[in-house]
C-alpha cells in the first residue's frame, strides 16, 4: 500500500451540513487519492464516517460528546497522520481545484506554503489575503486580522494550543521558525462564515481577548520553541489582534461580522 504523501487534518464540529462539501473540494486536489489521506476529527461525538463522499483514504478519529475545541481536535489527527506533509482544511471551508498541486512543490522547497484565503460570506467573497505572489509575513497576521492555513511538512508542525486562537499560534510560530515569512501560491483557501460558528457567538469578542493575553504571556515567557529573537514579534502579532478585536467591539456596525469590519477597514485604508 502506497503511503499518503499529504495528510488532510478535518476537526469536525457539528459539521454533517458543511463536511461533505470540504471533502468534495479534497477530491479535487490535484493529486492522485492513493497519496492523500483525510484525517476527520470528530469533536463533537457524531461518526461522520456516514458522511457521503468520504473515499477510501478516511481516518476517522473519534471524541466523546464533550467538545474540546479546534486544537485539541488538530492533536488527535495529527497523532495519527502518516503524511510527510500536513494540510489543514475546516469542515466549512473548501479548497480550490489544484490546490495541493500548487502548493505542495513550494512546501517541500521551502518546508512550508500557503494559498490566499478567500472569506466568503453568505455565497459573496468579501476580502482576499494576501495579494497573489507576495510573501506572507508576520506582519500580515498583524495589520490583516486574517486566518491563512498552511501547507507545512511534518517536522515544522508543533502541537496546537488548547486557548482560541490556536490556529494563528501555529502560524505565527511556523513564520518565526522560516525566518519570517513564506511563499505564497495563486491558489485559494475558501473560509466560508459560518453564523453558527464560534466565531459569530455572543460574547466571542471578550473570550477571544482574554486568549490573546494568554498566548502574549506564553510566547515572552518562551513556552514552545519560536526562536528567541523572534518572540518579541510572535507577541505583537497578537498585541495587534486585540487592538484590532478592541476596534471591532468599539466601531462595528450591528450584526457586522469581524471580516466584514477588517475588509471596510482594509478598503478605508488604501
Amino acid at each position: 500500500m502506497i503511503p499518503p504523501r499529504v495528510s488532510v487534518i478535518v476537526p469536525a464540529f457539528r459539521a454533517r451540513g458543511s463536511l461533505r462539501r470540504a471533502l468534495r473540494s479534497i477530491a479535487r486536489c490535484g493529486l492522485p487519492a492513493e497519496l492523500v489521506e483525510i484525517i476527520v476529527a470528530s469533536d463533537d461525538g457524531s461518526d461522520y464516517r456516514a458522511v457521503p463522499g468520504l473515499g477510501q483514504r478516511l481516518v476517522f478519529v473519534p471524541h466523546g460528546p464533550r467538545r474540546t475545541g479546534p486544537g485539541p481536535a488538530r492533536n488527535r489527527a495529527l497523532a495519527v497522520a502518516r503524511g510527510e506533509v500536513i494540510a489543514f482544511l475546516d469542515a466549512d471551508d473548501e479548497w480550490a481545484p489544484g490546490y495541493l498541486t500548487a502548493l505542495l512543490p513550494l512546501a517541500r522547497r521551502h518546508g512550508a506554503a500557503f494559498g490566499r484565503t478567500v472569506v466568503t460570506d453568505g455565497g459573496r467573497d468579501i476580502l482576499r489575503l494576501p495579494v497573489a505572489g507576495e510573501r506572507l509575513r508576520l506582519t500580515d497576521l498583524e495589520r490583516t486580522g486574517g486566518s491563512f492555513v498552511p501547507l507545512v511538512t511534518r517536522g515544522l508542525v508543533r502541537p496546537f494550543s488548547r486557548h482560541l486562537s490556536q490556529d494563528v499560534r501555529q502560524v505565527a510560530g511556523l513564520l518565526a521558525r522560516m525566518g519570517g515569512s513564506a511563499p505564497v501560491a495563486q491558489v485559494d483557501y475558501r473560509l466560508r462564515l459560518n453564523p453558527g460558528s464560534i466565531t459569530a457567538a455572543a460574547g466571542f469578542s471578550d473570550r477571544v481577548a482574554l486568549a490573546y493575553a494568554r498566548h502574549i504571556a506564553e510566547i515572552e515567557r518562551g513556552d514552545g520553541d519560536i526562536p528567541a529573537p523572534m518572540r518579541a514579534a510572535v507577541a505583537e502579532v497578537f498585541r495587534q489582534k486585540a487592538r484590532l478585536n478592541d476596534a471591532y467591539r468599539r466601531e462595528a456596525a450591528p450584526g457586522e461580522s469581524f471580516y466584514a469590519f477588517m475588509a471596510r477597514q482594509l478598503t478605508e485604508g488604501d
